[in-house]
This record gives structure tokens, sequence and C-alpha cells, in this order.
């Protein structure tokens, strides 16, 4: 942290220090708020007057850990670290902070953040295997430090089902789940309620059971062992209502265009190759030529095609 004396601003009358403080980004905010007692007090009351700023905190647990600070456009990062020789050093956006207990200095940054400026925790990328010992108790700290996270990110290399378990019963989650984690073969995921958008980057694990009690609005599924017989069983499910209700875009990687035929003993409707129609996908608006549409049983359809994304092939559902 900055040296209390580098503030002589403390000294300028209120108006001054509100015109200074104005012109901070909110690494230098903090700073100025941990010089002494009556510069958190300043700081506090600056930006109590200034809630259109509203700053939310992004936190990366890995193995080098950083609370990022999200503002309009930029993400200031306040990155721990162990090399001596860059302690209180910037670069670009970022100010580094050495630390002999980075996990200890971590959870006081983001608490005092929190107590402080009210900062809310927007999104969390928690890497399972970078602590592995104190997952727990980090869980354990999130539940009673922050609201409920608009999305985050678990990944690792390290086989998982107890701590994305642990984490899912204790953590509440607002919307998007990205699981980027080694699971066991077997392994029961079961999704919140609350969780609308899920990715799952490593879904060996995931059966065609699994798949029809996600009730999500968007999913995808990367290196997934699912069939095109399975697909074919959850379209046909979703024809007639019996699963995935509230599905708007479905995704999933497969090896060739031969996963086509999952809806071809389907009734469908193969659309002229010329024509261009405009969807949604996580809210973005893109151009889809031609298709493969299938309708439910109470009018809804639903358009697939194929996505070519460099390295894999996705085959894409579209609800509308």
């Amino acid at each position: 942290m900055k040296d209390p004396t580098e503030f002589p601003l403390l000294h300028l009358p209120l108006l001054a220090i509100k015109e200074v403080l104005s012109t901070l980004s909110p690494l230098d905010l903090v700073n100025f708020s941990l010089a002494s007692l009556k510069s958190k007090k300043v700081a506090k009351y600056f930006f109590n007057q200034h809630r259109e700023l509203q700053y939310r905190l992004w936190l990366d647990i890995e193995e080098e850990l950083a609370v990022g600070i999200r503002g309009t456009e930029k993400t200031y990062y306040f990155k721990l670290i162990s090399d001596k020789t860059k302690d209180g050093l910037r670069e670009g956006d970022k100010l580094f902070k050495y630390s002999e207990d980075p996990l200890t200095d971590f959870k006081k940054y983001v608490e005092y953040a929190i107590e402080t400026f009210c900062w809310p925790v927007s999104q969390l990328y928690f890497d399972l295997g970078a602590f592995i010992v104190q997952n727990k108790s980090i869980i354990d700290w999130l539940k009673f430090q922050v609201e409920p996270f608009s999305c985050f990110y678990l990944h690792s290399n390290i086989i998982s089902d107890e701590y994305v378990s642990y984490f899912l019963n204790h953590i509440e989650v607002d919307s998007y789940l990205d699981l980027n984690t080694k699971m066991s073969d077997n392994f029961q995921l079961i999704i919140p309620g609350s969780i609308e958008k899920l990715v799952i980057d490593q879904s060996n694990f995931v059966t065609i059971d699994q798949l029809s009690r996600f009730d999500c609005e968007l999913i995808k599924l990367c290196h997934t062992k699912i069939s095109n017989q399975e697909l074919s069983q959850f379209f046909k499910n979703w024809m007639t209502s019996k699963s995935n209700i509230n599905l708007q875009s479905f995704e999933i990687h497969i090896e060739n265009r031969e996963a086509l035929e999952a809806i071809s003993n389907l009734p469908h409707k193969v659309i002229d190759p010329e024509r261009v129609r405009t969807f949604h996908r996580w809210y973005h608006p893109f151009p889809v030529t031609g298709g493969i549409d299938i309708k439910r049983d109470d009018g809804k359809i639903a358009t697939f095609f194929i996505e070519d994304d460099m390295e894999f092939l996705n085959l894409v559902m579209i609800t509308h």
C-alpha cells in the first residue's frame, strides 16, 4: 500500500479533496482510504456520494491471487505476489503487492473493499487445485463475505467431485456457471435452479439423464460422451415437453456432421440454404443461413445448424 505521507491532499478543503478523489482510479481510492482513519471516512463519504460509479469486484483465486475492480469499461487489478522486487510496481492497470501470506492478505483486501465501499462481488475465478487443503475454508469464507455471484468459473486439473459439490451446496449463484474441472465418470452434478447459463468444458461425466435435468436457458457441453442416439432422445423429449422446457440455446461438441442424424429421424423441416434468419444466442444477435427446424408440441421452434470453431464442430440448437 502507499505511504500515508503520499496523500497531502488530506490537508486541503473538503471540496478540493472531492475533486481530487474524482480523478483517482479505484485502486488509488482504496489506497487513499487505507492511509488513515480520516482518509477512510473521506473516501467512504466520497463514494457514497457517487453511487453512479457502480464498481464491482472480480475475484481470482488462483496460484497468483488477484482482486479485479471493474468500473465501466476498465478492470483494475490488485495482485498479490511472492516476488519482493515487484512490490508496489504498476503495469498498466495492475498494482503488485508482495505478501508472505497471500491468501490471508487477499481475504483482508476483499473484506475491506466490501465493508468500506459496498462493492459487490460479481465474478469469481476459482482454481480448485491452487489451495487444495484450504478449498473448503475458502468456500466457507466466500459464503459469509459476499452476496450471490452473477457468474463464476471453477477450474482444476485434479478430480474435483467433492469440492464442486461443496461449492454448489454453500454458494448462491445468480446466473452463470462455467465448469472446467476434472470429474470422475460417475459424478452427479446437481445444478441450482438459479443458474440460467451452464458451460461444462470437460463434460465426459454428463449422461443424457443428467442433461435432461439441467433446467437452464443456455447449455454448452464440450468433450462429451453423449452419443447421437442419446441426442436424438434428448431432442425428442424436448419436442414432447418432457424435459428442458426453458432451454433457449444448446451447444455440444461433435466429431463429425453425422450428428445431424440425431435430428433426421424426428419430424423436421430443412430450411432453404439461401435463407438467412437472425436469432439471439447469449443475448447477442447473429445470422443463421439455412438450418433444420423441429417443433415442440406447444408450437415453439428449434433451429439446428453446425458451427465450426476452428478446433471443434458444434451442433447448435436455438429455440424461438
